[in-house]
């Protein structure tokens, strides 16, 4: 994913990144694995497949800062039957320092809000990932 870099509506009056907008990040480094894959969470919520966070975790390492540069990464992490989860580290880009870093468990729902199996197109996408992990591994 291209760097992002932190706008001054993301700080706080202390002038560092408040806190929920490293979610924000996440949900960047998610949708960026997803059009890896040649499609969107649109074309999948579209498919009538909702994938809500139920779970989430994040571990605030350092701070990031007005203007600051940041590499964030996402990695699909676990699949199961109804759910499955991302892994997340957020980079200073300047001197490689870890800001935080976290996960995310998410549902598949129907339109009405019930649970349902993992969609094909997302076991694609985990499958997608690990075949590209497994030829870039060392």
């Amino acid at each position: 994913m291209d760097p992002v870099r932190v706008l001054y509506a993301d700080t706080d009056q202390a002038g560092v990144v408040y806190h929920a907008n490293y979610l924000r990040y996440f949900e960047q480094g998610r949708a960026e694995v997803i059009r890896k894959s040649g499609l969107s969470y649109r074309d999948i919520e579209e498919t009538g497949v909702f994938q809500p966070i139920v779970r989430l975790g994040i571990t605030y390492e350092s701070y990031a800062e007005y203007d600051e540069v940041l590499n964030v990464f996402a990695r699909p992490r676990h699949i199961a039957a109804v759910k499955f989860s991302y892994d997340y580290v957020v980079l200073s880009k300047d001197d490689n320092r870890m800001v935080v870093h976290g996960f995310t468990e998410h549902a598949c729902i129907d339109r009405n809000r019930r649970p349902i199996p993992v969609d094909p197109v997302t076991r694609d996408i985990f499958k997608l990932f690990d075949a590209e992990a497994t030829r870039t591994a060392p």
